[in-house]
């Protein structure tokens, strides 16, 4: 089901405006008054919706994390040792180098 479908229904709880605009203000972004009322529905009835999944019966049904059955292919992990003028022009090609390794910016 869509949440057009849900916008249709009587919301319970309907998000007021404020908490949008507190919402927009943590996701840093900014709303026109028309897009508060739209998203103040929109995410009424997305809660409603949530609501409504909560009364399904799961008891016993069992967890799921994967579906499709695949499976990961994997190798084991080597290292492969260069000779000399191989390790050399593969080094000769990165902008830095040090103490004969490659130099690369720190990635967080």
């Amino acid at each position: 089901m869509s949440v057009k479908y849900f916008m249709t229904q009587k919301t319970k709880n309907k998000i007021s405006l404020q908490e949008v605009e507190r919402i927009a203000e943590l996701a840093r972004i900014g709303l026109t008054e028309e897009e508060k009322e739209k998203f103040s529905e929109e995410l009424s009835a997305v809660l409603e919706y949530v609501e409504q999944l909560k009364e399904v019966d799961t008891k016993n049904i069992e967890p799921v994390s994967q579906v499709t059955g695949l499976i990961n292919v994997l190798r084991e992990d080597v290292a492969e040792d260069f000779d000399r003028e191989d390790r050399k022009i593969i080094i000769s090609n990165f902008p830095e180098e040090k103490e004969g390794c490659v130099k690369v910016k720190q990635v967080m």
